[in-house]
């Protein structure tokens, strides 16, 4: 059986807070626990540990929001630091059963590196945690109007809609930048291996790009903690998750606002604090680490789901679900109709606080509904992904696939070779 030398794991920052940041460092905890090297690069200072048995390289950028708007805008669009930073690194460290394994990099790598890993692009992996590798502003999401956009990337439609959260300018950046990424992309199209986290991902990446190779790997579900007890005979109403616009969270305060009802949100994010200062009577509890979720989700009625955009997987809402508290989720996220029909979740019209308001005041109301949906939860929710070690064995699989026509072409070279 072939083995790697060496995974290198690579994201833009070393922190697991964040669905990307979390599974990357899982991964990388989980491949060295079976006895593979792992080698973790982050793109900023990695403040954060490395996984427990990997090496951390840490390239020491910054996020974009923390640089000058011209600084910002030039190395987004092209960050040619990192791209020798990652080469220099192969230089000294790559062999030919080395494997690179890309996380997110729309922040701090740039689409450099898709240079610098253009040499080895059939020993690359590529995981799409959301839409970045086709969709200029990373969502499938019209901001401005709060609705799924089904424009074609790129095309003059997409250029000229204004659906930018922040001004159609900076809109106009991201397009430049999608233009330098479809470019860096063309070798990994042809060599590369995507993973998409959802099989619904398929088609809206496939508007943009087509890859030779695109697989489905499911992120791995593990309940935060002890099963939740009796849910509906609870009143927390909680979100867990990055803390912005997209994520619907204004959407839950105005509808927890307008019920009468305490709103609990976990988790950091950059509308953090306008949502507090709008809404000072919710509960702001900040990142929180998983023994902590696991107490507070004790008290937990429901878990919202309130994303605006088609968001792939809604880790949180699996792991909540997993865990034995009932979902209410916006229709908008690809995992609703199966969330729905496995009778855990309440679906809602996306960015739709009239809507939302409704299905929350139904679920406040209900006891023996919560129940029900509880009861699900407890039944199928651990069942609809990975748990943690299968996960791994998907990756460490392909990882074994990607290798088997590079050691055939090792082979070759070492006999074709000239002494």
């Amino acid at each position: 059986m072939i083995k790697p030398d060496r995974i290198v794991i690579i994201n833009d920052y070393a922190s697991n807070q964040g669905g990307a940041g979390y599974l990357a460092g899982a991964l990388a905890q989980g491949l060295a626990g079976r006895g593979v090297p792992v080698t973790t690069i982050v793109g900023d200072e990695g403040g954060s540990p490395a996984p427990i048995g990997a090496d951390m390289i840490a390239f020491g950028g910054a996020s974009l929001l923390d640089q000058s708007s011209a600084t910002a805008a030039a190395h987004g669009i092209y960050n040619r630091r990192t791209a020798a930073q990652m080469r220099s690194w192969m230089t000294q460290h790559d062999t030919p059963r080395t494997l690179y394994h890309l996380h997110n990099w729309s922040n701090i790598l740039s689409p450099s590196i898709f240079d610098a890993l253009a040499p080895v692009a059939h020993r690359t992996v590529i995981h799409a945690h959301d839409y970045f590798l086709a969709c200029p502003n990373g969502a499938y999401l019209d901001y401005s109007r709060a609705q799924v956009c089904n424009r074609d990337p790129l095309s003059l439609s997409c250029v000229m809609t204004r659906c930018d959260k922040r001004a159609h300018v900076h809109k106009l950046w991201r397009v430049a930048r999608q233009a330098v990424l479809t470019t860096r992309l063309a070798p990994h199209l042809k060599a590369a291996t995507f993973v998409a986290i959802h099989p619904d991902m398929h088609p809206a990446l496939h508007r943009a790009i087509q890859p030779r190779q695109m697989v489905t790997i499911r992120n791995p579900i593990s309940p935060f903690g002890p099963c939740a007890q009796q849910p509906e005979r609870q009143r927390g109403i909680v979100h867990i998750g990055q803390v912005q616009r997209l994520k619907g969270v204004y959407d839950l305060a105005n509808a927890g606002q307008a019920l009468g009802l305490r709103i609990d949100f976990y988790g950091a994010g950059e509308d953090l604090a306008d949502l507090q200062s709008r809404f000072a009577c919710h509960r702001y509890h900040g990142w929180t680490d998983r023994t902590a979720l696991a107490a507070h989700l004790q008290q937990a009625r429901v878990v919202v789901v309130g994303s605006q955009s088609p968001e792939p997987f809604c880790l949180a809402a699996f792991e909540a679900a997993a865990t034995g508290v009932p979902l209410v989720v916006s229709d908008a996220i690809l995992a609703a109709r199966e969330l729905t029909k496995a009778g855990l979740a309440l679906p809602f019209k996306a960015g739709n606080v009239a809507d939302l308001t409704r299905v929350l005041g139904g679920v406040i109301r209900d006891d023996n509904l919560v129940a029900q949906l509880a009861g699900a939860a407890r039944a199928a929710g651990p069942a609809l992904g990975h748990g943690m070690d299968g996960w791994i064995d998907s990756h460490l699989d392909l990882y074994r696939q990607i290798l088997q026509p590079a050691a055939r072409q090792v082979a070759s070279s070492d006999v074709l070779a000239p002494a």
